[in-house]
């Protein structure tokens, strides 16, 4: 994967798509989308267990420093109001390392530092923001069919959308994400990305 950005990200979509025909662009925006949220609620709880598997190695230590850091001053980060507005494709590449989709994601909430036993507030502002975040997975990873899921013990189908256990044999299946192996490989706030 290439450090420097393309100019144009379809040509990089464009080799993920072929090599990948189940890849679809707005279910992977969408699950994005979800991987924001539960990535800022994670920080607001100051637990980053629930999205351990959604994040590399790298960003969860870099994200773990930084909780460590507001539980030392005894004080939580508030995304109120938090929502996606739009989500759109920065950068895309496919390289013998594996796939990389960067999005520029844009969103708005009342963002505040407040103290752990609500007491302190330090107001942020409600307004719009801008976040640039990689989604990376290894060579070879592709996305499961949309038309049927398996259970990889049983081979019973699925619906993801019903639980994670499988009804049959009762294995615990991997998250939705986890399938097509895409985790969150860099977050970066848009005055990074200038110049």
């Amino acid at each position: 994967m290439s450090a420097a950005l393309p100019a144009d990200p379809a040509v990089g979509l464009g080799q993920i798509q072929a090599a990948d025909t189940q890849f679809d662009l707005e279910l992977f925006k969408r699950q994005a989308a979800d991987t924001f949220l539960s990535i800022k609620q994670a920080v607001e709880a100051r637990d980053l267990t629930p999205v351990l598997d959604l994040l590399s190695d790298r960003v969860f230590d870099e994200m773990s420093q930084d909780v460590a850091s507001l539980v030392a001053r005894d004080a939580v980060q508030h995304f109120d109001g938090l929502a996606p507005t739009r989500i759109t494709v920065a950068a895309a590449d496919r390289g013998p390392e594996g796939d990389a989709i960067t999005l520029r994601i844009e969103a708005v909430a009342l963002s505040y530092l407040g103290s752990a036993d609500a007491g302190g507030y330090s107001p942020g502002g409600p307004g719009a923001f801008t976040e640039f975040w990689t989604f990376s997975r290894t060579a070879g990873a592709t996305s499961p069919s949309a038309m049927r899921l398996e259970c990889p013990t049983c081979g019973a189908p699925i619906d993801v959308d019903t639980g994670r256990i499988c009804h049959y044999c009762r294995t615990l299946l991997p998250a939705p994400h986890a399938q097509t192996g895409w985790v969150v490989a860099a977050i970066r706030p848009a005055q990074e990305n200038l110049g």
